[in-house]
């Protein structure tokens, strides 16, 4: 189990954890206020945060520090932690409101929209009051659970993120090449942007032929070809892409205490 865990979910899931997604915490510590700015503004703000880290790393007396307050923000403010498909589909049943908007990175980075990005309960209510957002779409859980299969198909990674920990506001959908916070964790090396998973995935050598198509398809970098077979590093955040895209089936999640 990972510290939110034990901080926030009794030392099981915190993000299964229904508490996480109370309105009540919502309404709390200013919650409004930060969500409606961080979707009002993601361009500004991301911008921002880029130019401030790229100034510091050309400053080595502050280049630590500067990664430490970049680092506590994404660990106490919006903080990201991937989840299997499973768990994904398990988390829409617990708010009472589950929506979703066009991914705001992917339309940041690639200018194109598709509706991937899926709000709960009051991020949902604000989110609906911005324009470029709004209206947003309302969801079923069967709905939710046929969209979140079709994203894990097409190789997109699930992500639940917090608006001030540990109120969790949205599940992402997101790959290397839409996603802001994946650019800014390779870019700056972060291990808080995006938290590894409660799973690692597990090849089973005798299934294996080797193909390569998970490695193709990782996007951590987490899967090595050795002797014809798939191996997994310790990149591994748990995602299950690979899983995904084995034609075989020769990949599994497994609980890391397992592995």
């Amino acid at each position: 189990m990972c510290e939110y865990c034990i901080q926030h979910g009794a030392g099981k899931k915190w993000y299964l954890a229904a508490q996480n997604y109370a309105r009540e915490l919502a309404r709390s510590e200013e919650r409004e206020s930060f969500i409606h700015d961080f979707f009002k503004n993601y361009r500004r703000n991301y911008n921002r945060n880029v130019r401030k880290m790229d100034i510091a790393g050309r400053l080595p007396f502050v280049r630590d520090y500067a990664m430490k307050k970049f680092d506590s923000y994404f660990n106490y403010k919006h903080s990201g932690q991937v989840i299997s498909l499973e768990d994904a589909v398990s988390i829409c049943t617990i708010p009472g409101r589950v929506s979703v908007i066009d991914c705001p990175c992917k339309k940041y980075l690639l200018g194109e929209n598709e509706k991937k990005c899926i709000l709960f309960g009051t991020t949902a209510e604000i989110v609906d009051n911005i324009p470029e957002f709004s209206p947003v779409q309302d969801m079923g859980a069967e709905d939710v659970a046929e969209l979140l299969k079709d994203l894990d198909e097409a190789g997109q990674v699930h992500t639940v993120w917090t608006f001030k920990t540990p109120y969790i506001g949205a599940l992402c959908n997101c790959n290397r090449s839409d996603c802001l916070l994946f650019h800014l964790k390779e870019r700056y090396n972060s291990k808080n942007i995006i938290k590894k998973g409660h799973e690692v995935a597990y090849v089973d050598v005798e299934v294996c032929d080797g193909c390569g198509i998970c490695q193709d398809n990782c996007q951590f970098n987490a899967v090595d070809l050795q002797q014809g077979k798939a191996t997994v590093n310790k990149r591994c955040h748990g995602c299950g892409v690979c899983r995904s895209f084995c034609p075989v089936e020769a990949i599994h999640l497994l609980p890391k205490i397992e592995v």
